[in-house]
């Protein structure tokens, strides 16, 4: 990707419509050579995107950067209560993708959020990362909470989607050198 290519892109990440975004986020993670150039821009649109879609399709296209910088963000973003609730589940999707040792954390709070979208991509994301402190805020989310996320399925169902993964991935994680799937930073 050419340098005014990116310049376009990113334009059209903040841009006025929502499949505006979204195409341009979708370009940078179909894109095998995205590079650490777009870390900077990403990050601006995510703390000040003009829209929550803008932020959230800014969230979505970092799964595909992995440097320490986004994942700072990403986590920052989650824990952020004043962010719109759709950002902030696009980052905890994210985080699935790349994280570090903290960001398993950040998304063993937001187990507690009061937005069962955030609950949700967080259960989403500790069940990819095969995280096992989770497993006791997962079987309390499995017990209490039948709220639908729209589009998907209710947080409980993703919380057991989530402990069975874990379950069966026991030893994924928790290596005596930490988590395998995990960014240095």
């Amino acid at each position: 990707m050419t340098d005014d290519q990116k310049r376009r892109i990113v334009a059209r990440l903040n841009g006025r419509t929502q499949v505006q975004a979204f195409e341009a986020a979708k370009s940078i993670w179909e894109d095998k050579n995205s590079d650490a150039s777009l870390e900077r821009p990403l990050i601006l649109i995510l703390r000040n995107g003009r829209r929550p879609f803008n932020r959230a399709a800014a969230a979505f296209a970092m799964q595909m950067l992995k440097t320490t910088k986004i994942i700072r963000a990403l986590e920052r973003t989650v824990e952020n209560k004043a962010e719109h609730p759709r950002v902030r589940s696009e980052a905890a999707e994210a985080l699935a993708h790349g994280h570090r040792k903290m960001s398993h954390d950040v998304l063993m709070r937001g187990l507690g959020d009061a937005s069962r979208n955030v609950r949700f991509w967080c259960a989403f994301a500790l069940g990819e990362m095969a995280e096992r402190r989770a497993i006791a805020l997962l079987k309390h989310l499995v017990a209490t909470d039948k709220r639908i996320v729209k589009g998907f399925h209710s947080v409980a169902k993703e919380a057991a989607d989530a402990l069975e993964n874990i379950q069966s991935r026991k030893n994924a994680h928790g290596r005596k050198n930490g988590c395998v799937f995990c960014v240095r930073g």
